[in-house]
């Protein structure tokens, strides 16, 4: 990311720029410590990106506990028996 100044026609293609890493950023997955700090540094001043960041936080751990639910016996049997007739 490069870092720009934050006049009214830089915003755009800051947001634009920070979307191409905020999914790797909220996934720890964005390694290098320079577009770490820029995308942080962004985060912290523009509310949408900081909105949007958050939103991808909250599904991503939403999902990450979906996986921990468990069917009820009678549903399993009950699809066990359907894939059995099937």
């Amino acid at each position: 990311m490069t870092d720009k100044s934050d006049t009214p026609e830089s915003v755009d293609s800051d947001c634009l720029e920070a979307f191409d890493h905020l999914y790797a950023y909220v996934n720890g997955e964005l390694t290098d410590k320079k577009s770490v700090a820029m995308i942080e540094h962004h985060l912290d001043h523009c509310r949408s990106c900081f909105s949007r960041a958050q939103i991808e936080r909250e599904l991503n751990e939403r999902l990450k506990n979906s996986g921990k639910n468990t069917a009820p016996v009678a549903l399993e049997n009950r699809l066990k028996k359907l894939i059995e007739d099937f």
